[in-house]
């Protein structure tokens, strides 16, 4: 079965990436049926708790659709809300992601449901369903062999599964992006998984320069991938102290890939992470996120607040506000606001600028 997000890579060195899975009460156990590339099944719902019913058969060649299962009562998926809200904000009509909840005893009844949502108010900005008597929950977690929540199903426009696991996985953006566009490759995702699978050893052995090499190797095959990324940074960084070796290939990443948003869109934000001062690299932050940014048209809101950001820390305060004013104009409500504020902080900077001159 191909599972993008699930491997033996031992990614506590680098980032809690892969949250620990809470066992679902009552599931039951069969062998794996449901794979990649099958048709996904009907969704059988008893109540739509937040938005209009959806029809899976309906959206085909219309949006992609994620079906994502969750429990008032567990964390990693109260974790999952606000950046499966951001993905939702961010896809808008190309993409329809349904939180499905199946009635437990464990506190996951239809009256606490509603609650939640109803508090969360827009901070949980999606459609969220409420399972009939299980059959959503068994056609799709039961059936696909998988153990725990939150546990996503992305559904492409022909209607069949292209990816499955968890919603925390730091490259689900990365794969929504590819589904939608048509470019995403399970295969190229198992190869990446099998190669993270056999940097396993070298990990534990602290064999750096194997670990970075291979690294290299899945960011070739996958460029937005961000765990290995991140990883890739940490190693070079960390691990090695080879900030010269790590500055050379970021450079050649960025000319090998300027024209893939989501790439440059992850390289960007990793570097503008880089917490030691003596070794960050605001010319290459620049680059990429300039690079996301041109990529992104019309405006992708996250890569443009991305690239005001890396102005605003070069001291470009007035193209950074010219560009986070286009942020602003693409977001829509709670995040045009925490954008108008990030906003209003650059032309405060600004102004205080110009009284120090």
């Amino acid at each position: 079965m191909v599972r993008a997000s699930k491997h033996t890579f031992r990614t506590v060195v680098f980032v809690a990436v892969l949250q620990g899975f809470f066992t679902l009460s009552g599931s039951k156990l069969m062998a794996a049926s449901l794979d990649v590339g099958a048709v996904a099944p009907k969704l059988h719902i008893t109540e739509w708790v937040q938005g209009e019913a959806i029809d899976l058969q309906k959206e085909i060649g219309k949006r992609a659709v994620m079906v994502e299962f969750w429990a008032v009562w567990c964390p990693p998926c109260k974790e999952s809300i606000p950046r499966l809200t951001k993905i939702q904000t961010r896809y808008k009509n190309q993409l329809a992601i349904v939180g499905v909840t199946a009635p437990d005893s464990r506190g996951n009844t239809p009256t606490a449901v509603r609650k939640f949502v109803k508090d969360q108010g827009s901070g949980m900005n999606y459609w969220v369903a409420i399972d009939d008597r299980d059959q959503t929950t068994d056609a799709y977690l039961a059936a696909a062999g998988a153990m725990g929540i939150p546990h996503a199903f992305l559904v492409g426009k022909d209607g069949k599964i292209a990816w499955q696991g968890s919603p925390l996985d730091p490259d689900v953006e990365n794969v929504i992006d590819g589904v939608i566009r048509g470019t995403y490759d399970a295969k190229t995702e198992a190869e990446v998984a099998r190669k993270f699978q056999q940097l396993d050893g070298a990990l534990g052995r602290r064999q750096w320069d194997v670990v970075s090499k291979g690294l290299a190797d899945i960011v070739k095959i996958a460029p937005a991938n961000e765990l290995a990324l991140r990883a890739l940074r940490r190693v070079y960084l960390e691990e090695m102290n080879k900030a010269d070796e790590y500055r050379s290939w970021a450079r050649g990443h960025v000319s090998a890939n300027r024209s893939n948003g989501r790439a440059m869109l992850v390289l960007g934000g990793v570097l503008m992470e880089v917490a030691d001062f003596s070794q960050r690299m605001p010319d290459l932050a620049l680059e990429a996120t300039k690079a996301a940014y041109e990529a992104s048209k019309p405006a992708d809101p996250e890569s443009t607040t991305l690239y005001a950001m890396a102005l605003h820390q070069i001291g470009a305060l007035d193209r950074a506000i010219v560009v986070q004013q286009e942020a602003v104009k693409a977001y829509e409500g709670e995040q045009r606001a925490s954008a108008q504020a990030v906003l209003d902080y650059y032309s405060q900077c600004k102004q205080l600028q110009a009284g120090t001159n």
